[in-house]
């Protein structure tokens, strides 16, 4: 359209992209990889999630994002508690920074700037110390056994709809009517 149409081309998309929050790369990474439009990631630690502070079966409490409010939004303590995947991606970042000796944080956002298409992220940081912790990531560079042991856990799943049955049938059902 951009081009049709002589405006600007876009040159970044903004998605919300992470360890737990992978569903981009079925369609989105592809598209901005074929359209040489950057990803600029926004909530790279899940709301605090990727830093270890959220435990199993512990309910969060205090001065946290989830602790402060643990139904907010897509990061709900209560939803994501109860998927088995959020753990076994925890327990593989958890294993990959302590192989390091660094932090669940660095380990997570080193994964994230090195994505296809992914320019920068968008640190949303509440304090110095957590400011100071996220910018470490820039010196981390993972290996492809660590690549690989983090990005098999939280492998977005494919769907019925589209990429299944459900979405197949849709692909050939015959287009009728219409508006006037």
């Amino acid at each position: 359209m951009a081009q049709r149409f002589q405006f600007a081309a876009p040159v970044t998309l903004q998605p919300q992209y992470n360890l737990l929050m992978r569903d981009v790369e079925l369609e989105v990474v592809p598209a901005c990889l074929d359209a040489g439009i950057g990803l600029l990631p926004w909530s790279p630690l899940a709301g605090g999630w990727l830093t270890g502070k959220y435990k199993r079966d512990q309910f969060p409490t205090g001065a946290t994002r989830l602790g402060e409010d643990p139904k907010r939004g897509g990061e709900a303590y209560e939803a994501r508690a109860a998927q088995e995947r959020t753990w076994a991606v925890l327990a593989a970042l958890d294993g990959v920074a302590k192989a390091r000796g660094v932090s669940m944080a660095e380990v997570a956002l080193g994964w994230l700037v090195d994505r296809p298409s992914v320019t920068s992220v968008i640190l949303g940081a509440r304090t110095v110390a957590q400011l100071e912790e996220n910018l470490k990531a820039a010196s981390v560079k993972l290996g492809a056994d660590e690549v690989a042991a983090l990005d098999a856990p939280g492998k977005p799943p494919i769907t019925d709809y589209p990429y299944g049955v459900g979405g197949t049938k849709q692909r050939t059902r015959p287009i009728a009517g219409g508006r006037a």
